[in-house]
């Protein structure tokens, strides 16, 4: 009965198998059922197969309005699915003014979380801007977008490329597992499966090491996390090669740096950004060791892989990715460019538990994952990270 359980059942169920599982749990739920389990199923669907809830939007709805005593199923993230038509009839039904938490707020939020060009600004203003919510902002990153010039400008890609680790980082990482998560990891695509049907490799990237260039806070040298020889092919708006790098003993921990940020040159090499170069250096409170350094696989993953929820993977998937969705610890935050001041699109993501050069594992935080972001118009990158 536990969820865990449940969840990775899921995970590796085959599409048609997981399809079938999908569509008996909601005829049961419409139906009136509240079990827990029930929940677990349909909180699934929402992040990884949405289309499941077509044309019973009213009944999803009716369930979210049941508070927090009723099954959500993950709502916010299965109102991706909804209908172009459902979306505009529903913003047609919204007052000018909306307050509180009743139906309409719902229905505003459901629009909004359908990430439709056509209409997220639309609801965006008039249920969660009104010029009078500081946080309004907030609202909008959650699903991924930014308000340039009156037009909705995405801040996502939608179809990510997962690292495909080698085999003497995925020795080290399983090292620290117990035994039936290794197996799990050992079958589920997100990880790139060894064997007869693992996914092909659509491009190489290079992890770990350190760079020639120097961090500006404590001036020793940038702790390489990435560098992809064609990021355009995970939807990075870069035409040369990018090498993503940051500070292991600096970010999130410095006063000065929660957020690091980087110039590029026209080889995708970073520096320090001159807003955060120091002339005398700081004296790091954790130093951290490189990643290992290695050669990596970027593949995708079935198409049921291209939105991952940071809670739900529980260790089993693999959450290491460029491009696509992010899966955030908490809320959407994406940051301004120092540069320009527009907001960055989303790049990567790295999980917890990376092999070190030394043998260890680096945590980001208490086990969270680490962001990074990308100004294609400057040339600037920036990282953060998020845990619970």
């Amino acid at each position: 009965e536990h969820a865990t359980f449940i969840d990775a059942a899921l995970d590796l169920m085959d599409d048609a198998t997981y399809a079938e599982t999908l569509r008996r749990a909601w005829r049961r739920a419409l139906d009136g059922e509240t079990a827990k389990a029930l929940a677990e199923v349909l909180d699934s669907a929402a992040v990884q197969w949405p289309g499941l809830f077509a044309g019973a939007w009213p009944a999803l709805l009716t369930a979210v309005e049941a508070g927090a005593g009723g099954p959500r199923f993950n709502a916010d993230h299965a109102w991706r699915a909804l209908d172009a038509e459902t979306a505009q009839a529903w913003l047609a039904q919204l007052p000018p003014r909306i307050e509180g938490d009743a139906p309409d707020s719902l229905r505003a939020r459901a629009v909004l979380h359908s990430r439709q060009p056509e209409t997220v600004l639309r609801v965006w203003r008039q249920a969660f801007a009104g010029g009078a919510d500081p946080d309004a902002i907030y609202w909008l990153m959650e699903v991924g977008y930014a308000d340039e010039d009156g037009q909705a400008c995405a801040l996502h890609g939608e179809r990510p490329l997962h690292i495909g680790f080698d085999a003497a980082q995925r020795k080290q990482m399983a090292a620290s597992q117990p035994e039936w998560r290794r197996e799990i990891q050992r079958l589920h695509p997100t990880w790139g499966s060894l064997g007869a049907e693992a996914a092909p490799a659509v491009a190489q990237g290079h992890m770990g090491g350190t760079l020639a260039a120097t961090c500006g806070l404590c001036h020793g040298p940038l702790h390489r996390l990435l560098t992809v020889p064609q990021p355009a092919l995970a939807g990075i708006d870069c035409p040369t090669p990018l090498t993503l790098a940051t500070c292991l003993s600096c970010q999130g921990w410095e006063q000065d740096g929660p957020i690091l940020f980087f110039r590029h040159d026209g080889d995708g090499a970073p520096q320090a950004h001159p807003s955060q170069r120091q002339a005398e250096p700081v004296t790091p409170e954790f130093p951290a060791e490189p990643l290992r350094e290695a050669d990596v696989a970027l593949f995708q993953a079935p198409p049921r892989w291209a939105w991952q929820d940071w809670g739900d993977s529980n260790g089993r998937q693999n959450l290491s990715r460029v491009g696509g969705p992010p899966s955030w610890v908490q809320s959407a935050e994406y940051p301004a460019c120092p540069d320009c001041e527009r907001r960055m699109s989303f790049a990567m993501q790295l999980d917890s538990d990376l092999p070190q050069a030394d043998g260890g594992d680096w945590m980001w935080g208490s086990g969270g994952c680490n962001y990074s972001f990308w100004c294609g118009h400057c040339r600037v990158s920036a990282h953060l990270w998020q845990c619970t």
